[in-house]
């Protein structure tokens, strides 16, 4: 491409100067100078893709993390889930990349980062900007890539929106070298994800940020290839250690009383002053991926586990993107997971996928808690989720994905509007087109 466009130019500029009597070498000084500028156009990598998808849930109005919230009064919807635009710039040491995602709901950045790679040791690099929490596995899958429509839904409510605001230091060894194949990631963040239109991520201070502490994350992965790169595999461990501010002195931890049943008791506030200090957040999470490629197509399994403590609300317990509506705090020990299983079959263009996942917000409380104690809610149910998806590849740059995810919760007499399971199934049917 670059060759029949220089020769075309260079007949252009051919018949100009025949033309203008110019002198013989403004043609060679002219093609050079293009050659130059063609030349830098290589540095610079325009990718993007774009996903249009039809949805059907249950139940009118219903409550989801399959995209976002139905409409009132609407079981159904066409939207443009992700529209995405990335420019990379690559020269020397430093890359420099910005993303942005475009749909019928506004506009709004996903990435913006700088690279720097030291010098010295290629293997050691430097990111600062909005970028990706390097926290698990399925969390840095991009979208475009992943088998199934959304994230798991712990992934969700304790990382969300994916990206945030900080500066990463990662130790990667190249091809050829001791220890490739391991990858090392550390940095420190704002801990409240980046503002997305409609989700009410930005404060009234107009900013995300809305205290002075910062949130660390570590990874280490492994991933190697083997038997002539027939079986591949990777092992990821992730730690989180952050929290925002408490806003005010009342912090609540789970108790048991004498019957064995669990409830909401208030710390000591008599001796201690809780407002302005750290409330803890703390995740651990382990992943681990397989695949192998034989006669019957490439077989994929896929999982990924979390535990730790959150912060939240009486009523909430997802990580704040904002200030804190409520003051009091809720300190919950949770865990979750998921299991995938993908087939691509044989030689062909289609693939199936199973995914099960469960996110349990305070693994201290069973429903027979629930039903015994006034205080605890509906933030303290266990969803489980089990999905059935089919894809299909046109090609390398366009996906037809159609995928059925059956949401189970936790049913209560005790609480209103959960006293058996939510009808809030969703269908997704994607069609994807990529660039």
């Amino acid at each position: 491409m670059k060759k029949t466009y220089l020769l075309f130019t260079m007949m252009c500029l051919g018949g100009l100067i025949q033309a203008q009597g110019l002198p013989a070498d403004t043609l060679s000084k002219a093609v050079k100078q293009l050659s130059t500028d063609v030349s830098q156009l290589k540095n610079l990598k325009v990718t993007g893709w774009v996903q249009t998808q039809y949805q059907w849930t249950q139940t009118p109005g219903a409550k989801t993390f399959d995209g976002g919230d139905f409409i009132t009064n609407s079981n159904n919807r066409f939207m443009i889930r992700r529209g995405r635009f990335k420019l990379t710039y690559t020269k020397g040491l430093v890359q420099s990349v910005v993303q942005i995602n475009a749909t019928e709901r506004g506009v709004n950045l996903v990435e913006f980062y700088g690279k720097l790679s030291n010098p010295w040791m290629s293997s050691l690099v430097v990111t600062a900007g909005v970028m990706n929490r390097p926290f698990g596995f399925e969390i840095q899958q991009s979208s475009a890539d992943r088998e199934t429509p959304e994230r798991a839904r712990f992934t969700q409510v304790l990382l969300p929106n994916e990206r945030d605001l900080g500066a990463m230091i990662s130790f990667q060894p190249e091809k050829g070298k001791k220890l490739y194949g391991l990858k090392l990631d550390a940095g420190l963040y704002d801990g409240t994800g980046i503002a997305v239109p409609g989700t009410g991520s930005l404060n009234s201070a107009g900013v995300v940020e809305f205290d002075q502490y910062k949130d660390f994350i570590g990874r280490a992965h492994y991933k190697r290839q083997a038997f002539k790169e027939q079986l591949s595999f990777g092992l990821g461990l992730s730690s989180y250690y952050g929290g925002n501010a408490f806003q005010n002195n009342r912090v609540f931890e789970m108790s048991t009383d004498a019957n064995g049943s669990s409830f909401w008791m208030i710390q000591d506030t008599t001796s201690q002053t809780f407002k302005g200090m750290r409330s803890p957040r703390k995740y651990l999470g382990m992943d681990a991926q397989v695949s192998l490629k034989s006669k019957i197509g490439t077989s994929t399994v896929r999982l990924e586990y979390i535990t730790g403590t959150q912060s939240g609300l009486i009523d909430d317990t997802r990580s704040p993107i904002s200030l804190p509506s409520k003051p009091d705090t809720y300190i919950r020990q949770f865990n979750g997971g998921y299991a995938y299983f993908i087939q691509r079959m044989a030689q062909t263009k289609h693939e199936i996928a199973f995914k099960y996942e469960w996110y349990d917000p305070n693994k201290r409380v069973d429903n027979n808690d629930i039903k015994n104690s006034p205080t605890l809610g509906k933030a303290e149910l266990k969803y489980t989720m089990l999905g059935l998806g089919y894809n299909y590849y046109f090609n390398e740059n366009c996906k037809l994905m159609v995928y059925y995810n059956l949401v189970t919760n936790e049913a209560t007499p005790t609480i209103t509007g959960f006293t058996e399971d939510l009808k809030d199934d969703v269908l997704t049917v994607r069609l994807q087109f990529r660039f």
